[in-house]
């Protein structure tokens, strides 16, 4: 009659569940071209200053080599330059997910294992309990 209640840790989060890393978008798809009716608010900003100033890549062990893109060259137009950046962008964003979704099933496979494990020490606690209430020997009683 009355709606169930949930726990708040059970409520819905926005994240989508049973998701492998296998299901994202690949890190080398390419990226959706921009199709605006009228210029973006970003398009219509003054070109960054960050961009006429160089500043070294250093890919960390995780990225693939194969993925990084070179930076557009030096006499390359600033709209090139933002797109470089876009794209840049774009690829650590689905690498920040891949990276994330892995650690997340890391944490659901230890709460799992934790959970048998925690369950087959209790089923040994009732076991011995039971066995100590057979010969009738005393013992503390403890918290299920």
């Amino acid at each position: 009659m009355y709606p169930q209640q949930r726990h708040p840790s059970l409520a819905f989060t926005g994240a989508i569940r049973r998701r492998s890393p296998d299901s994202l978008i690949p890190i080398d798809a390419p990226t959706q071209p921009r199709r605006y009716i009228t210029p973006s608010v970003t398009s219509r900003k003054e070109i960054p200053s960050f961009f006429s100033v160089k500043r070294p890549h250093a890919p960390s062990d995780e990225e693939e080599d194969e993925l990084t893109e070179e930076p557009p060259a030096a006499n390359a137009t600033d709209q090139e330059k933002i797109e470089w950046k876009r794209r840049q962008n774009t690829l650590a964003a689905r690498r920040s997910r891949k990276r994330k979704l892995v650690y997340q099933q890391q944490l659901e496979a230890s709460v799992d294992q934790l959970t048998r494990e925690r369950d087959m020490w209790r089923n040994r606690a009732m076991t011995l309990k039971q066995l100590l209430l057979s010969h009738g020997i005393r013992f503390p009683e403890f918290q299920d």
